[in-house]
């Protein structure tokens, strides 16, 4: 081939080439926008309210105390252990009070029998007597007619007047044992008495402490011996200061609604201890102080609450001296919207929330909240309590292979929503990692079911 020919076909592959790198590679693929789960507020009663602290302390206190002298035999509890009413907790030796019990049942039994003998006499004398008064009538007869003797008439006036001497000393007697049984009955009375301090029983129910005291030692010997404290626990009070403000505001309301208020009325209020994650647990209070405290600008208000038994255990809830949150309500609850606590995020700004909006596009919305509204009951075997669930109403089909893809899910919590928020809002739930303000999604819409009521329980 001409050498000019090898040149322009040289040239027209280059040009070729060149043409070929200048053009443009295609774009790729845009990436799909995130799935993200959301959900329509629900609505739910809700009472705004007043938060203080407080602390608790036992209703009830009661000293056990060793009320005679002896030694100490037995010790009849666990401390620690919760006990009823009239529980035998200590012995106390108690032969010395079987023996002076004994003693005075015999000097019991002697002045009865002292004063029987006193009644036995003054019957006696005054038989006696009837008798003398006959014999004198007949000898004064006897006299009169000049058959009898003055001498014979002395000695009958003699025996009556012996005889009324002999009844006043009976009766006299007869009083004498008369007391003589009220004091031996009374001096019985008070070793049976002692004999029954012999055996300490609990006066209330309640949680015992250790003993002070073990077995064997002396108690009671100059003072009443302390031996342990019995302190009530089914109920606490809890106490806690209101702001002068506060008070004034809920009593103005309470005039206004009708709401129950001290002293007439009790209030109701809720507790739980701070910190814990703990559930609410309600109260009434029973009592506010009738002066504020101008140091403090505080009225000191108590409130009783029920202390129930922790999940299978026998420990309670609460301690005496421990603090706790008190929530009060300002009034009736109304109807407010709440969502799942887990989608409500902190800021800078505050407390926010990622909403869909109709554009398909992540908005930031801030929000107020308010107090929360339910909480997941601790797990219990073999019980299935009423929660907040989330569901799929449109499910997708099962995979031929490996798990279902679930389509509920329980709620942990929810919480009110006081302020910047609307029924018709879609707040993202699932997927807040993935979404930005500003940025599309692909939202899927799961509906949200309060707890089913409680069932009725049967009729017995």
């Amino acid at each position: 081939m001409p050498l000019h020919r090898i040149v322009a076909l040289a040239g027209f592959v280059a040009l070729v080439a060149a043409v070929g790198c200048n053009r443009a590679k295609p774009a790729p693929p845009a990436p799909k926008p995130p799935a993200v789960t959301v959900v329509k507020p629900g609505t739910a009663p809700v009472s705004d309210a007043y938060e203080y602290n407080g602390h608790l302390d036992a209703i009830e206190t009661v000293e056990v105390r060793a009320r005679v002298k002896g030694y100490l035999n037995k010790v009849n509890f666990t401390g620690g252990k919760e006990i009823s009413k009239d529980t035998l907790l200590y012995e106390i030796d108690k032969r010395e009070y079987l023996t002076a019990q004994s003693k005075a049942k015999a000097e019991v039994a002697k002045a009865r029998a002292d004063a029987a003998k006193a009644a036995a006499d003054i019957q006696n004398w005054e038989a006696q007597i009837e008798f003398a008064r006959a014999e004198l009538k007949r000898i004064e007869e006897g006299v009169s007619k000049a058959v009898g003797s003055r001498n014979d008439l002395d000695k009958a006036q003699a025996s009556l007047d012996v005889n009324k001497a002999q009844l006043t000393a009976s009766k006299a007697a007869r009083e004498a044992a008369a007391a003589a049984v009220e004091s031996a009955e009374a001096a019985l009375h008070t070793t049976e008495i002692q004999l029954g301090y012999t055996e300490i029983r609990s006066k209330i129910a309640g949680q015992i402490g250790h003993t002070i005291v073990d077995e064997g030692n002396l108690v009671g010997q100059s003072d009443p011996t302390l031996l342990n404290y019995i302190i009530r626990v089914d109920q606490l009070y809890v106490y806690f200061d209101v702001p002068e403000r506060d008070m004034l505001e809920y009593l103005r309301e309470a005039e206004k609604l009708g709401l129950p208020h001290p002293p007439t009325g009790r209030v109701p209020m809720m507790i739980r201890v701070p910190g814990l994650d703990s559930p609410w647990f309600p109260g009434e209070i029973d009592y506010v102080e009738a002066r504020i405290n101008t140091n403090t600008g505080t009225v000191r208000a108590r409130g009783v609450i029920n202390n129930p038994f922790r999940q299978s255990s026998e420990v309670r809830v609460f301690f005496p001296g421990e603090y706790v949150q008190v929530k009060v309500p300002k009034g009736p609850p109304r109807p407010q919207l709440v969502l799942p606590e887990d989608a409500v995020m902190t800021g800078q700004e505050g407390r926010y929330l990622y909403v869909v909006g109709a554009n398909g596009m992540v908005e930031k919305r801030i929000v107020t909240l308010g107090p929360s509204v339910w909480k997941a009951p601790p797990p219990e075997p073999g019980v299935v309590a009423p929660c907040w669930t989330l569901v799929n109403p449109n499910p997708p089909p099962a995979p031929e292979k490996g798990p279902p893809v679930p389509s509920r899910r329980q709620v942990r919590s929810m919480i009110a929503v006081m302020a910047g928020l609307k029924p018709e809002d879609r707040v993202i739930v699932d997927g807040l990692q993935r979404s930005r303000p500003g940025a599309p999604v692909a939202p899927e819409e799961w509906a949200m079911h309060p707890p089913a009521p409680a069932a009725p329980s049967p009729k017995k």
